[in-house]
């Protein structure tokens, strides 16, 4: 591999954890594939955007190795550090690695440990969901999460976050909950009926992606796609922003 492109990703004289972003629809980079092959191990973790098994397979035959499953507890313990110590350890990251804080303590935890850490980054729905609704970039304002219901637990926090981007004028990019199942659009848009208007963006970058726009009572009542959902917020449109829109409702 001495010529190759890839030359960086070869041997080295220490072992590396490798933090692989697998994109918003499980479309590695060729890096990133290549690290994956070079590698002594490999995991994936899925609880932050489950992928499905028969994908996970057909990279397994392309790299010639397992893929383990890890549970977040393995990512917020020094589990995968003390591994990366003794081999080079890839980790299958959704979306870009370090858009996740998890992932950021762990290679802030890996380099403590002396072990060096190499990123392959790859697409984000921070930066892919606003692309695909045709929303300028610069206009968004700090991105809200909803959790799934569970007992004695219902923040509003999030709720706070979109009035305070729509007082701004800024549109807001909403991350929908993926444990214990990824949140289903209708339930989504129940926690958003104050607002006026949504964009529901359904399997971003699959081929069976759909994207849909209009007033949040209207949305309830269409065909939004299947999970996993994106939703945002948007605040008073460009005209060419408004433009983009209108033209999904006739595409």
């Amino acid at each position: 591999m001495a010529d190759s492109v890839y030359k960086s990703y070869d041997r080295h004289l220490t072992m590396a954890l490798f933090l692989v972003g697998t994109g918003v629809a499980f479309d590695l980079t060729l890096a990133g594939i290549e690290a994956l092959k070079s590698c002594d191990e490999a995991f994936i973790e899925t609880y932050t955007n489950p992928i499905e098994d028969s994908k996970i397979a057909i990279l397994e035959s392309l790299i010639g190795k397992p893929i383990g499953r890890l549970a977040r507890t393995h990512l917020e313990s020094p589990y995968l550090a003390d591994k990366a110590k003794k081999a080079d350890i890839c980790i299958l990251a959704s979306g870009d690695p370090l858009t996740a804080t998890t992932h950021i303590t762990l290679v802030m935890e890996a380099r403590q440990k002396g072990v060096e850490v190499r990123v392959i980054h790859n697409s984000s729905i921070h930066s892919v969901a606003p692309a695909r609704a045709g929303l300028q970039m610069y206009r968004f304002g700090k991105t809200a999460s909803l959790v799934n219901p569970r007992p004695n637990y219902k923040p509003t926090s999030s709720l706070e976050i979109i009035r305070e981007n729509l007082l701004r004028n800024l549109h807001t990019l909403v991350l929908l909950d993926t444990e214990p199942q990824p949140m289903e659009a209708i339930a989504a848009l129940d926690m958003l009926s104050g607002f006026k208007e949504a964009v529901v963006l359904s399997r971003v970058g699959h081929e069976d992606e759909k994207i849909t726009w209009g007033a949040v009572a209207d949305l309830k009542k269409k065909d939004l796609g299947r999970a996993p959902f994106t939703i945002i917020v948007p605040a008073g449109l460009h005209p060419v922003e408004q433009e983009f829109l209108e033209s999904l409702k006739s595409g």
